[in-house]
């Protein structure tokens, strides 16, 4: 119940929601206090704006992407592949089963490749990580996918309990016993999840993926707002806020 609540506590600290709620508490308080109201209707408006631009979103997000280089080595030694979930698409209304959504499948692939050519195991850890909002555990929607890119379930480990980093840590801590693993996950996440397996006595080997900066050419459409930009930079600040959060925390 209290993970719960601290995920819906979260999801309103981040944009949008926190531009509307500000937006609306400037339409309460100009009843009283008409400058102070504007004032933050306008801040709330001007931050919507521009946090819907991609140079902004790419200034937010590039020093997270660029933190770790891109793995450009075709085979690493390692124990193991870990692949953490970030997400999962509940069809069910369609009548048909769950998938990765974009994101985790883009670790997976990663995943699933560097454990072929090394031939070690893939640990997939993620439970349900937004209870809220479903029941699906991502762990076991990335097993049925790796089982259908050809892995043998002989080399698939699933931890399906962990609901955040620090646990994926922790529990797949519990699983290996070796420590040498490679991390395959989003580059604007890989430092944070570096931080995490490290504290809990891990080698790691970060293979980057899911790049949400790319090259733009400069041109006047880049002033017009985007609702992808606006989430590209909501990942950002959640990213940056999660840093200083778990580094107050004492876990990274």
């Amino acid at each position: 119940m209290l993970f719960t609540l601290q995920k819906v506590i979260w999801f309103l600290i981040m944009p949008p929601a926190s531009l509307i709620l500000l937006m609306l508490l400037g339409t309460v308080i100009s009843r009283k206090r008409r400058k102070t109201g504007k004032a933050l209707i306008l801040a709330a408006t001007f931050l919507l704006y521009f946090l819907s631009l991609s140079p902004v979103a790419d200034f937010l997000l590039r020093p997270l992407e660029n933190a770790v280089p891109p793995l450009k080595v075709v085979t690493v030694s390692a124990d193991a592949v870990v692949v953490p979930g970030g997400g999962s698409v509940d069809r069910s209304w369609i009548g048909l089963g769950p998938v990765p959504n974009s994101e985790t499948l883009t670790r997976l692939v990663m995943g699933v490749e560097l454990a072929k050519k090394g031939k070690i195991p893939l640990v997939l850890c993620g439970g349900n990580g937004e209870p809220f909002a479903t029941t699906l555990n991502d762990a076991d929607c990335m097993a049925e996918a790796a089982y259908a890119m050809g892995l043998a379930r002989s080399r698939v480990i699933v931890e399906n309990r962990s609901r955040n980093t620090l646990e994926n840590a922790r529990e797949v801590r519990k699983i290996l016993q070796r420590k040498q693993i490679i991390l395959a996950t989003s580059a604007y996440y890989m430092r944070r999840a570096v931080a995490m397996f490290t504290r809990q006595g891990f080698t790691v080997i970060p293979a980057p993926t899911f790049y949400l900066v790319q090259t733009r050419k400069a041109a006047p459409a880049l002033l017009i707002p985007n609702a992808s930009n606006l989430a590209h930079s909501s990942v950002a600040i959640a990213e940056w806020l999660s840093l200083a959060w778990w580094k107050l925390r004492g876990e990274i």
